[in-house]
Parts: structure tokens; sequence; C-alpha cells
């Protein structure tokens, strides 16, 4: 314990090293040391308190909307954005775009250790009510598992590959406090790929024996203590979303890309958790007042709404300035792409390449599926107060317009990114109303996807006996539902499209991917789907692709609609490189095939 509080996980870089007094972060007071830092239960506290900290808490980062921005759902509109120079293949190997996400979670996986070290944390005393103590400690000790579960397996989706030898790895794993000062950078080695999962799921079922059932409060649901538990770790894991965890777990080792023998027990696991979820939002949640409802919708501003499963820590929303254009007092930062709209299909349910949709490509956003307009701000929409409809903003995008590509931070591709935003923003109000935002982690739309697909390689779509649902369900939950503007969804009457494509499993299949893309855009799905999708190693065609954007020429009534390739995605391999300042001090670390000269 001499070191502990330099030990900070060190990977053998230096930068680390330097930055290993940040544990002191936590609560400090000036009276505590490395040798009696565990007679301070707020510092012992604080080790929970920062891991959850240190999960990033909006959209607008590298890892959610930054890494839809490497797919061909969205763009930087910079060209020297770190991301886009990487997903385009000029960036250098001193500027990977993914280095904070390795230094962040092993981090926080250091504090989780160092909480569980000797059962520190289980056995300090937090509070003086014995019992009321006794439940929170409990709550701690399964909170330092889950977190260090969730992330493993944030490292794991991040840096999880094919390495340059050929295995399939994973990443380091350390489950004990390590020793700046005497740590041996040869012992750093990446466990395979199959033994990061088992160790993310031994995790979660540690933390299952201590953690509550339920972060929720509820007027008829008289069984918790709400000081103690209960809506109070808003942000906190329960046993709900370990299983909404092990389900996201189990879809990613399930897929082809990582199971190669075709494991089919591992999407039969991870239905069953996805379900365990569900029904625990159908049958329990929407008996409670207020509870869950899947006929209705949700807006992103709602954090502690029925849609929720986990959390992040919420903040006064600043994407708006991200996301609107120049003349409305936003920079436009990543915008969507022509290839995202496309994806949506048409008000009858039907894709847009279905003659039965009747798509007029002279007329390209009218009569389509309402999640694009919740979604996405094409030229004609207008920027709609939420109290009283007032009409804030209308964008023109056409050529001569104000947001037309090619002026002062505009959208190249013609779009603007409407989810996520308060629509209560107006940066010409004398008081300006601010939104609170923050990052739905596990959401009941992405349980049905993760069932959807799941239960679908298992059984047929339209089997219910098997999981209690089927997957046919799962899907017509999302395609019915009210947007996030109270809109109706395509198949609140009916979804004939829905009907024929449960009766084909290759058209099942190819409409659950659809749904991803659609229902989860710019929350950071898109990339990872398609490498985890796909099967060969070496076929890049998934993500290799052009990316567009649309030309907009003539007058109103009468436009004229190009699409235009915006830029041309060339990524070096299916995986992403591990930081190359890691590699080089660890001599055992294994870079990941496609980057052989980062190390």
């Amino acid at each position: 314990m001499k070191n502990i509080f330099k030990s900070f996980l060190i990977l053998g870089c230096a930068s680390l090293m330097a930055a290993g007094c940040d544990f002191l972060d936590p609560l400090p007071n000036g009276t505590y040391n490395e040798d009696n830092y565990q007679d301070y239960p707020t510092i012992v506290r604080g080790f929970i308190d920062k891991a959850y900290n240190l999960r990033p808490s909006t959209y607008y980062s590298t890892e959610y909307i930054g890494t839809d921005a490497g797919s061909d759902d969205a763009v930087y509109r910079s060209q020297t954005n770190n991301m886009r120079q990487f997903s385009v293949g000029t960036t250098s190997i001193t500027s990977n775009p993914f280095s904070t996400v390795w230094t962040r979670n092993y981090q926080a996986i250091n504090y989780c250790n160092m909480f569980l070290k000797d059962n520190i944390g289980l056995n300090s005393r937090y509070l003086l009510d014995p019992e009321s103590n006794a439940l929170l400690a409990k709550c701690l000790q399964g909170d330092a598992f889950a977190l260090r579960a969730w992330n493993y397996y944030e490292l794991l989706k991040t840096f999880g590959g094919l390495g340059t030898d050929g295995k399939m790895l994973g990443v380091p794993i350390l489950t004990e406090v390590s020793d700046a000062d005497n740590l041996d950078p040869a012992t750093i080695y990446r466990a395979t790929f199959d033994e990061t999962v088992e160790q993310i799921l031994r995790d979660c079922d540690s933390a299952e024996v201590y953690l509550p059932f339920n972060n929720r409060d509820y007027a008829s649901d008289p069984t918790y203590v709400v000081p103690v538990i209960g809506s109070v770790r808003y942000r906190c894991f329960d046993s709900i979303s370990l299983n909404g965890l092990r389900a996201m777990v189990y879809l990613m080792w399930a897929s082809p890309a990582f199971n190669p023998e075709g494991d089919m027990t591992r999407y039969q696991k991870a239905a069953q958790y996805a379900a365990k979820v569900m029904k625990h939002k159908l049958e329990v949640e929407s008996t409670f007042t207020g509870g869950f409802d899947p006929t209705k919708g949700f807006t992103w501003d709602n954090l502690n709404g029925p849609e929720v499963i986990h959390i992040s820590t919420f903040s006064s929303s600043s994407l708006e300035t991200n996301f609107y254009p120049y003349e409305f007092k936003g920079s436009a930062n990543i915008v969507p792409t022509q290839d995202l709209v496309d994806a949506f299909p048409a008000a009858n349910g039907y894709p847009i390449s279905d003659p039965r949709s009747n798509y007029d490509a002279t007329n390209p956003y009218q009569g389509r599926d309402p999640r694009l307009y919740a979604a996405i701000f094409h030229n004609g929409s207008q920027a709609l107060r939420n109290t009283n409809s007032e009409v804030m903003y209308t964008f023109e995008s056409a050529a001569g317009g104000k947001d037309a590509p090619g002026r002062t931070e505009t959208s190249p591709t013609s779009y603007y990114v409407k989810k996520f935003v308060y629509m209560g923003w107006n940066p010409f109000d004398e008081n300006r109303m601010t939104g609170y935002e923050a990052i739905y982690f596990m959401r009941w739309e992405q349980m049905c996807l993760i069932f959807a697909e799941a239960a679908s390689k298992v059984v047929s779509p339209t089997d219910r006996s098997t999981f209690g649902l089927s997957a046919k369900e799962a899907l017509a939950y999302l395609r019915s539902r009210p947007t996030t503007e109270g809109k109706p969804g395509v198949g609140v009457v009916a979804d004939p499209y829905l009907d024929e494509c449960a009766d084909d499993p290759a058209k099942f299949e190819a409409l659950v991917k659809n749904e991803w893309r659609v229902t989860t855009c710019f929350e950071g799905k898109r990339f990872f789907n398609l490498r985890r999708w796909t099967a060969n190693h070496s076929d890049l065609s998934a993500i290799n692709v052009d990316v567009h954007g649309v030309s907009i020429t003539g007058e109103p009534g009468a436009y004229t609609y190009t699409p235009t390739v915006i830029e041309r995605k060339n990524y070096a391999s299916l995986w992403r490189p591990l930081p190359y300042s890691e590699v080089r001090k660890c001599p055992n670390l294994v870079q990941n095939a496609g980057y052989e000269n980062w190390k």
C-alpha cells in the first residue's frame, strides 16, 4: 500500500505516471496519506464517485456522435478534426483519437480496485445508522464491481480486435491496485477477447450480490429507503442495468466478428438478458404511477424518465451551439449525411427504395418516417419552440441559402442534427433557456434492438414461447412508438412491411440492422455495429465507403437534389489502434492489425 496514491493503473506510460497524484482528487482534506486513507470514509467513497464522474456525459464526444462521424451517418465539418483525419487515413501515430478512452477507463478501474482492496470499501462506516450504513456499503461495493465491468466493456469495444500476432485480443486485465514505482512494463499484456468478456461477466455477477434491484422511486412502491437507495442513485448501477450490460456484452460476443465458431448460446444469452430488462419495464415499472408505457414517447431532456435504464451524470446542454448553423449562433461541428437520411423509411414503413413507399425523389422529405423529422433538420425545416410552436428558425440549405454548404460554419451535407437539441433554446432570447443533457448509456429502445437481433438468430421472429416476447414485437414497439416530438410512429395503425419481413429471416435481419441505424443515430453505435457484423476481418467494404451530402439547386417548389461525395472513409483495418505510447513502453503489448507501424 506504500505507493497506492501513485498507482493509477500505469501501463508503462510516462504521462500517466506523472499524473499519479490525481488520486488525491476524491474529497481531499489535507490530513490523510497512503497509509491511513482507509480511516477516512469520505475518501473511500470518493473512489466510487470519481469513477462515475470520469465517464463522459455528453453525446458531443469522440465516443458518441464523434464515432458516428467515423461512419457513414455523420461527418465533422472541419477537415482537420482528429477523428475525421483518422477515418480517412491521414492521422499520425501520435494523434490517436481514442487515447483518452484508454487512460480514463484504466484510471476508473484503478479507483474501483482501490475501493475493493481488502474489502476496505465494504467495511467502512459512512452513516451513523447501522442499517443504513450497511445498505450503503453494499451498494458501493456493487458499484465498484459494476463500474469495473463497464469500463472493461468500453475498453474491449474500443480496443478489442485482431492483433498483429493473428489472435483475437482483448485488453490488459488488472484486478489489483497497481504500484507505479514497482510496476514492470514487461508484465503488461493483452488478455484474449474471450478472457476479457469472461472477466466482465464475473464482475457483473459479483456486483449483483450487492446492488439494489432497481434505482427508482414510485409513489406506489414502498420497498426503498429513499435517503440511501432508489432515485438518489439515479446514475448508478442496479440489477436491471447489470442485465442490460450483460445483454450488450453477449450481443457483441455473439456477433460474426468475434464468434468464429458460431456459438449460438451467446445470442441466446443476449436475448435472455435483454428480455429480462424489457419485461421489468413492461410488467413492473408499468404498474407504478408515472411508470413506463411503451406506447408513449419520451424527450431527451427528461433525464429521469421511464425510458432510462442507465444514464450518465447530467449537465446544462451545450449541444445546440455544436449542431446549429452559424446564423442561429451555432458552428455545425458535426452534421448528418445523405446516407443516413436515405436510411429512414417512408411514412408507411417501406424503405424508400421499395416502389410501395411512394417515395418521390423530387420531393424527398415529404411522407417520410416521422423519426427523420425528429432527428435531422433538412432544407425548409423549422426549429419550433417546445412550449408554443413558435418558429424560431427556418433552415435554408439550398444554393444561395444562409445555411447552404460553403458558407461560414454551415453543413457541407446540407443537413443539421436535431436529435438531443433542446427546443426551448433560442440564442436571440433575452433570457435564454437552457436544457439538460446526459448520455443514455442504456435505454428501452436499445434493449428492444438487442433482443430483436439476438432472438431472431435463435428462433423465428414471431416466436413468443422461448423468451416470452418475440423479435417482431420488439421491432413493433420501436416502429409504432410516438417520436420525441409526439408524432405517431410508422406502425401505429398497421405495419405491412414488418409483417412481410417477419416471415423472411434474411429480410428481418436487414430490417433489424436498419432499425439499429435510424433508432440510435448519433449515439455512437453505427461504426461498432458495422464492424461486429463483419465476419471476414479483411473485408473493409462496410466501413470504407463514400459518404454523401446533397446539393440543392433551383427554385422553391422545383428544387433539384444531387448527391455529392463529401469524403471517402479509408480505415487501415476493422480495429482501432492501441495508444502508441502504451505499446512503446510495454514490450509485450500487442498492437492491433493494420497498425503494425504504431509501435
